[in-house]
């Protein structure tokens, strides 16, 4: 990583005239990026966000959609880009959509594509109980593994496994249990089927976190009719960790569409 900014609040590296902006997953952090980023680097300026509460970064003092939300356009603002592709993964997904309604409803949005990866639904993230309860269990380590387990398909070297579980314990309490107690669960459906800008959701047949079938039964139906759906298998849930170079590749074809 050669570029930092502020008090932990996101990772630059590149010098592209184009930005894509990377909003990480739950119990992720703007870390959990850096394996694809030098197949990235060279074309693109990349900006990971560490979202509040997460890799480090000071939590909200009352976490929400809408809190969230402000928080990654208030960074873009003080990062002084004017113009960028964002991309949303898992509950970042979800953060992202809603960044990107309120660019729209605020008139000239700075977001000229949104791209969700294996995306919290816009609705309600059906969670079973007893896995809400189990990961209402914060921080362990030995959830944390569970929990990498459980939604990984492709094995994870020394470092990227330790980068899975360690980005967990990281993750201030509050924000945590408001995600799985509260944030999951707020519905932003309405007004993201009304969004207008071009929408590409990549999800995989294999995902266990957010299925398949999440994703076309509580996603698809709660954005407008022109996203496309790009479909994959073979990888679970944390596709930067589990395959950063295709990824990397499946995320330039998608921006140079």
């Amino acid at each position: 990583m050669n570029n930092t900014f502020s008090a932990g609040k996101a990772i630059v590296r590149g010098a592209g005239e184009q930005v894509l902006v990377f909003l990480h997953y739950f119990g992720g952090a703007a870390t959990s990026w850096q394996w694809m980023l030098d197949s990235l680097a060279d074309r693109y300026k990349c900006v990971c966000i560490n979202l509040p509460g997460f890799g480090g970064a000071p939590a909200l003092e009352q976490p929400s959609i809408a809190g969230f939300a402000a928080y990654v356009q208030q960074v873009v603002e003080d990062l002084e880009i004017d113009d960028y592709v964002l991309i949303g993964h898992s509950m970042g997904g979800k953060i992202a959509a809603q960044v990107a309604v309120n660019e729209q409803q605020g008139g000239k949005s700075k977001i000229s594509q949104l791209i969700l990866l294996a995306p919290s639904p816009m609705s309600v993230e059906r969670m079973p109980d007893d896995e809400k309860q189990r990961m209402l269990i914060h921080p362990s380590a030995e959830q944390a593994a569970i929990t990498v387990k459980k939604v990984t398909v492709k094995p994870l070297d020394t470092e990227r496994y330790a980068m899975a579980v360690g980005t967990q314990s990281l993750t201030d309490n509050n924000a945590w249990r408001w995600w799985i107690e509260e944030g999951m669960n707020h519905s932003i459906a309405n007004d993201t089927k009304k969004l207008t800008l071009p929408i590409t959701v990549i999800t995989s047949t294999d995902d266990a976190a957010v299925t398949f079938k999440m994703t076309v039964e509580d996603t698809l139906p709660n954005l407008p009719p022109h996203t496309q759906l790009k479909t994959t298998l073979g990888i679970g849930h944390l596709y930067q960790l589990e395959d950063p170079q295709w990824l990397a590749d499946t995320l330039q074809e998608v921006v140079g569409e």
